[in-house]
């Protein structure tokens, strides 16, 4: 369970202002908005009503902080990872010799408003507002059609499945070292919402390693810092190919780039052109330490913080005091029921973890093996000639995960599992803050006119 105040102050809570109606018309404008005048004016917009800042743009708002409507902030939690429909997956699964091109390795026949490396959708998205601290757990849901979210109304259906983890705002440490100093007054203030996406990698690094270790590729993965070779025995059967060894720190970066990177980048990059078209104000910023946001106030204060800090309640694994990295450190492993990890203690073994990865694909309800669930194509044809992952590719991968686990201690190795990296704010503006530093082309119509249009000339 999340925390959410510091408990000097929970007698006495906030009076906040109610959420605003928004009018339908609004609403059709902002699905009609060009996306290329979105990224063509794109900007962050960072002052919002009800806040104050300090130094040469010194200002204090004198109007009451107002959240987004319902409405808004629906579309926003839609565009940031909704499912879209099914993706077309137009891939050569077989070469021209009928040989595996290990396509079978795709995750999953989901489109989602973010694209993810071999569809596996590592990315679920977290935020917090006046109203609480929620998460939309999305990566194991299966697309029914084509087009889920071209019905007006869709982001309303999607949003009210949101999982609520708490009834107060998120307590975020804003000083140092969690945040950097030119972030300490803006993020979390009344009024705003601030979308918090976590990473994990676990299921990344398990899925690469079976498409890199299968045929026809039989990459090679080797431990260069201790000196180990623990797939030897699949070159000597001729599954891998030693000619170009590759250090499995330099492959875990990859999984974490494509993964965290990548995907929580595309996933701030929706928000930015939702905020645009509706004429909010939004930004991205670095994150607070994962750590701290995921684990609570022990690890705030591990690392120098002091007071009160809230916790998005994930469990917490200790890699053991004799562990060549990170001895001794605790790090986040997933939160029950929303986003678990491939790995201990979600499964008893990482065994089972590689199983529950491949099973994803071909198991009992898999994506190549349940003829109940829905396809990209008309002829279901396709999905007979799937090859299936080798049983050698398998039992590579179950050794590569298990010498990591054994040795370091965690999984990955050098990696927390779970990741958090940059989040998004986004907010109702004071334009009169604008009106007194910038000239008047700042602000563009849609955003100087958006109380108007969207809440009534009455809203503030």
């Amino acid at each position: 369970m999340a925390t959410t105040e510091d408990p000097k102050t929970a007698a006495q809570p906030k009076q906040l202002v109610p959420r605003p109606a928004v009018h339908p018309d609004a609403l059709a404008a902002a699905r009609a908005f060009p996306v290329l005048e979105s990224i063509f004016t794109r900007r962050s917009r960072r002052f919002a009503l009800g806040a104050e800042l300090t130094g040469p743009l010194a200002y204090k708002s004198e109007k009451d902080a107002i959240p987004l409507g319902y409405e808004e902030e629906a579309i926003l939690v839609a565009a940031a990872t909704g499912i879209s429909g099914l993706a077309t997956e137009e891939w050569p699964f077989l070469d021209e010799h009928g040989h595996s091109t290990s396509g079978d390795k795709i995750g999953s026949f989901t489109g989602r408003t973010y694209p993810s490396p071999l569809a596996n959708h590592n990315v679920e998205l977290f935020w917090t507002n006046d109203d609480g601290v929620f998460a939309l757990p999305q990566r194991d849901v299966r697309p029914e059609r084509h087009n889920q979210l071209a019905d007006p109304e869709a982001p309303n259906a999607l949003y009210r499945q949101a999982v609520k983890l708490a009834d107060k705002r998120l307590l975020i440490p804003k000083d140092r070292p969690n945040l950097f100093a030119f972030n300490h007054r803006i993020p979390n203030s009344d009024g705003t919402t601030l979308f918090m996406p976590i990473t994990d990698i676990t299921r990344q690094c398990i899925s690469a390693m079976l498409l890199y270790f299968d045929r026809p590729h039989g990459y090679y993965l080797i431990d260069t810092a201790l000196g180990n070779d623990p797939l030897r025995e699949f070159v000597k059967t001729g599954l891998l190919d030693p000619t170009h060894a590759v250090d499995f720190y330099e492959f875990e970066r990859w999984q974490m780039v494509d993964a965290n990177g990548v995907e929580q980048g595309l996933m701030v990059g929706n928000l930015m052109h939702a905020t645009q078209a509706m004429g909010l104000g939004g930004h991205p910023f670095s994150g607070g330490k994962g750590r701290v946001t995921m684990g609570g106030e022990r690890y705030w204060h591990e690392i120098g913080g002091s007071g009160p800090c809230g916790s998005l309640g994930f469990t917490m694994h200790q890699i053991p005091d004799d562990a060549p990295l990170g001895a001794g450190e605790s790090i986040p492993v997933g939160l029950p029921g929303i986003l678990e990890g491939a790995i201990p203690p979600f499964f008893k073994s990482m065994d089972a973890a590689v199983d529950s990865v491949v099973d994803i694909r071909w198991g009992k309800h898999g994506l190549f093996s349940d003829e109940s669930r829905a396809i990209p194509w008309t002829n279901r044809q396709v999905i007979d000639q799937m090859p299936r992952p080798g049983d050698e590719a398998i039992a590579a991968t179950k050794v590569m995960c298990n010498y990591i686990w054994e040795t370091y201690g965690r999984f990955p190795a050098t990696i927390d599992p779970m990741l958090m990296t940059v989040w998004y704010q986004a907010q109702h503006l004071d334009l009169d803050f604008y009106a007194k530093y910038y000239p008047a082309e700042v602000i563009p119509d849609r955003v100087r006119n958006h109380m108007h249009d969207w809440h009534g000339p009455n809203c503030c």
